[in-house]
């Protein structure tokens, strides 16, 4: 989106200096390409660099994690996952009865999508559990 708001001649560069701060193995790193870009184009686009640094520290919390479980962290495939399965399921019954029908049916919706989350095995997330990364070990 901030890409679109920007002259076409600085879109190619722009997008490059973001793919550093996205691209960072940790958080110093993606800190110091956040103050170059923001140095870099701070100047030009104030407003859109204002408003990325804002959302930035937020969006660059999944840093703090150990670096096998990140790529987890970063996608929302899982929540676009649940809130399809959640549509399909409701979109069959069209209307219920009452708003403690449509409760029972997510719960139910949830519970499986729960026990079938719990049951996969995800890469990265054996190590933490078998102890070979520590909490503060984030890169």
């Amino acid at each position: 989106d901030a890409l679109n708001q920007s002259r076409k001649k600085d879109r190619e560069a722009r997008a490059e200096d973001l793919k550093k701060i996205d691209r960072a193995e940790s958080r110093e790193e993606a800190e110091e390409a956040l103050r170059s870009w923001r140095e870099r184009w701070g100047g030009v686009y104030p407003k859109i660099v204002e408003r990325g640094e804002t959302k930035a520290y937020a969006l660059l919390a999944f840093l703090r994690h150990p670096k096998p479980i990140r790529r987890y962290l970063y996608t929302t495939n899982q929540l676009e996952r649940l809130a399809k399965e959640v549509k399909r399921r409701t979109k069959v019954v069209e209307v219920f009865c009452s708003e403690e029908a449509a409760e029972k049916l997510l719960y139910l919706v949830l519970s499986e999508l729960d026990e079938a989350w719990w049951t996969r095995r995800l890469r990265g997330f054996a190590e933490i559990q078998m102890g070979s990364y520590h909490a503060d070990q984030t890169h």
